[in-house]
């Protein structure tokens, strides 16, 4: 007989971050509702209810552990929670290193119970170091967090007459640092998804830099209705703006002299001048700024630290400088905009050409072609599509960028927008920016009509 070979059985996908993400939120709550309880029994129903959410968070992500394993994670957490209420049991003096690092240390007992779980599963040495180095600046940086986001105040930072207390919010959001920088690491390595360790910091950090800067949704959605407060901000005024005289040369916006171009025309020429010459003189310096196509390593890092100070300087503090150098007026603009440009395409081309083919360029040398030559031949034409494309771009930018410089005085319809809203008539104020942003979504949408054709 004849026997049918057995169809192979298809491998089940690998996991993807977004499945383990309702395991890591279960972790996440118990660790951080567990807070609530830190200062009963010392810590104990804290840790009792962490290490309850660790163990769930591995079984409901299908991290299968052994009965032995998830009682040694426990324990860890417990461990780590009642030296953490031992370590803060009462508002510190002041946040200092020791203390910090202290706490570092009693996460890390739960870093090193989780190490022992990874390496009995086969995870390789350095991601279970990783793990627990995770566990650790979660202990770490918990006081700071805590005092950024006012869940603690230490004493030397209390204002007169202040009375020191140390509330359960400060504990809730040590069980949630320590989730987030400890325990979604350590799910990221055994499902083998660094996607997950790498959104969960995200994630942190993003929460952090708002708490810094006072950033809050319900601020922000209460204080945008002020908007409608602003006065003379509606209607737009376009009988102002395109209503009176001969809009398209002459200026009608209580602007220049009868002589000048109309300030959103004035904004268009800057915009073209910088493109043009920011773009040219990008070409070479981003050849030289590649290591592919750079003539030595002395030219490569004179052009890369070069390019890097030419992009560490915003377009308006361009403005600013060239403003005092040579005077008010779209001239100033229009170089502030060529070094804001030349910044742009430089980075975005040097990297195109560290992306292509290097056997066309080797072909070129072992010819006898000497290295420009060789380099115009082999690599402009791989990048050029590339070059084109970036320049309908950085175009774009510059329209927009114009607008920006054109408030510290370097031409363009900036100056007229500062100028009437130095006066408060928002309306007209609106009724620019409406204009401009049909400016730029036509010059938009003519972009990628030409990027569709010539790339």
């Amino acid at each position: 007989m004849t026997q049918v070979a057995e169809r192979p059985v298809r491998p089940e996908p690998p996991a993807r971050a977004i499945t383990l993400v309702p395991g890591l939120l279960i972790g996440v709550a118990l660790l951080t509702l567990g807070g609530l309880a830190a200062l009963t029994a010392n810590g104990v129903v804290w840790g009792l209810v962490g290490g309850a959410g660790v163990i769930l968070t591995f079984r409901v992500t299908g991290q299968s552990l052994s009965t032995t394993q998830e009682a040694v994670l426990g324990a860890a957490v417990l461990a780590s929670s009642i030296i953490t209420t031992i370590l803060v049991p009462d508002v510190p003096e002041y946040i200092g290193v020791v203390i910090s690092l202290s706490m570092g240390g009693a996460w890390t007992i739960s870093g090193l119970a989780t190490a022992w779980v990874l390496r009995r599963r086969g995870i390789r040495m350095s991601t279970t170091v990783n793990a627990v180095l995770g566990w650790f600046a979660a202990g770490a940086v918990a006081l700071p967090a805590a005092n950024t986001f006012g869940f603690l105040t230490p004493v030397s930072e209390l204002s007169r007459g202040a009375e020191p207390s140390l509330e359960a919010g400060f504990f809730m959001l040590v069980g949630f640092t320590v989730a987030v920088i400890g325990l979604a690491p350590s799910l990221g390595a055994m499902a083998r998804l660094p996607m997950l360790t790498t959104g969960a910091l995200v994630v942190y950090v993003t929460l952090f830099a708002a708490a810094e800067v006072g950033f809050s949704l319900g601020a922000l959605v209460r204080d945008f209705r002020n908007v409608v407060n602003v006065p003379n901000f509606w209607p737009p005024d376009f009988g102002w703006a395109i209503g009176e005289g001969s809009w398209w040369w002459p200026p009608t916006w209580e602007f220049g002299s009868a002589t000048r171009a109309n300030p959103l025309l004035e904004t268009f020429r800057i915009s073209i001048i910088a493109s043009f010459l920011g773009c040219g003189v990008a070409l070479p310096v981003a050849f030289m700024a590649s290591k592919m196509t750079a003539p030595t390593n002395l030219v490569y890092m004179l052009d890369r630290g070069i390019m890097s100070l030419i992009r560490t300087v915003p377009d308006l503090f361009w403005a600013l400088l060239f403003v005092a150098a040579v005077g008010i007026g779209p001239f100033a603009g229009a170089i502030a905009l060529v070094f804001f440009s030349l910044g742009i395409m430089g980075k975005l081309l040097s990297e195109t050409v560290d992306a292509v083919d290097p056997g066309p360029l080797e072909a070129a040398r072992a010819t006898g072609s000497s290295h420009f030559p060789a380099v115009r031949a082999a690599v402009l034409p791989q990048v050029l599509p590339n070059y084109v494309a970036y320049a309908l771009y950085i175009f774009e930018i510059n329209i927009r960028a114009s607008v920006v410089i054109g408030l510290a005085g370097a031409g363009g319809i900036g100056r007229v927008l500062e100028a009437q809203r130095s006066f408060f008539r928002f309306d007209r104020v609106l009724a620019i920016v409406v204009l401009i942003f049909v400016l730029v979504f036509v010059i938009e949408q003519i972009s990628v009509a030409l990027r569709r054709r010539l790339v």
